[in-house]
């Protein structure tokens, strides 16, 4: 019974939009792809519905185990539609209104380009492939032990103009806290404060003498 029902469900939806929906769920997040942060599946699922000129792309995944550039270009403007940027196709561009960039998208159409391409050949028994670590595939291997991790961006996340002006903003605050504490330390804690408090303690001390002198001889003047 439940597979007349898929029998049916995928004859109504047709082959073109069937065969997208591996590389789309492989796309926006599985076991081994991230996902993107507050988008889940449901709504990209609907805009991709809309949009059938991009189901070619999403049946190209795992088709090779390289990333075309086209491929590359589609998925990207797939990703500016899930933005809610139809009428761009470059993530640096709705970078702009997010932080979002391109050099974290290609790593990420890389890897779930990989694991399409297994899924795709995972009727053979035998397969075939780079390693998943090899260049072009999304991870690398860091660290003395070797640990397998996604490779999470290709260059610079933030403009090197950027990360200069913010390095040189926390340099000068560095430097004008250093000197509040500076000037704090100079204003109360001088050596003349200090010696002070000192000279007042001497003068309890001799006020404290005085008095007992007083009394001794006020005993001798009784007697």
């Amino acid at each position: 019974m439940g597979v007349q029902v898929q029998c049916e469900l995928s004859e109504s939806l047709g082959p073109d939009y069937c065969s997208t929906l591996l590389g789309f769920y492989i796309f926006t997040g599985e076991d081994c792809t991230s996902a993107f942060k507050g988008k889940g599946k449901v709504n990209p699922l609907k805009k991709l519905e809309k949009t059938p000129k991009l189901h070619k792309a999403f049946r190209q995944l795992g088709a090779d185990w390289m990333v075309t550039d086209e491929l590359q270009e589609e998925m990207e403007s797939f990703t500016c539609i899930m933005y809610g940027q139809a009428r761009m196709t470059s993530v640096d561009t709705v970078r702009v209104k997010m932080m979002r960039k391109m050099v974290c998208l290609i790593p990420h159409v890389q890897r779930a380009n990989y694991r399409v391409a297994l899924y795709k050949r995972a009727d053979k028994a035998i397969i075939e492939s780079p390693k998943p670590h090899d260049p072009g595939m999304g991870w690398e291997k860091t660290g003395e032990e070797e640990v397998l991790e996604p490779v999470w961006a290709i260059g610079p996340i933030l403009p090197p103009s950027l990360v200069e002006v913010l390095a040189q903003r926390a340099e000068s605050e560095e430097h004008a806290a250093l000197d509040k504490v500076t000037d704090y330390a100079n204003n109360n804690l001088s050596v003349g404060e200090v010696d002070g408090e000192y000279e007042h303690e001497d003068e309890e001390l001799e006020m404290e003498e005085i008095e007992l002198e007083d009394l001794f001889s006020d005993d001798e003047d009784d007697e």
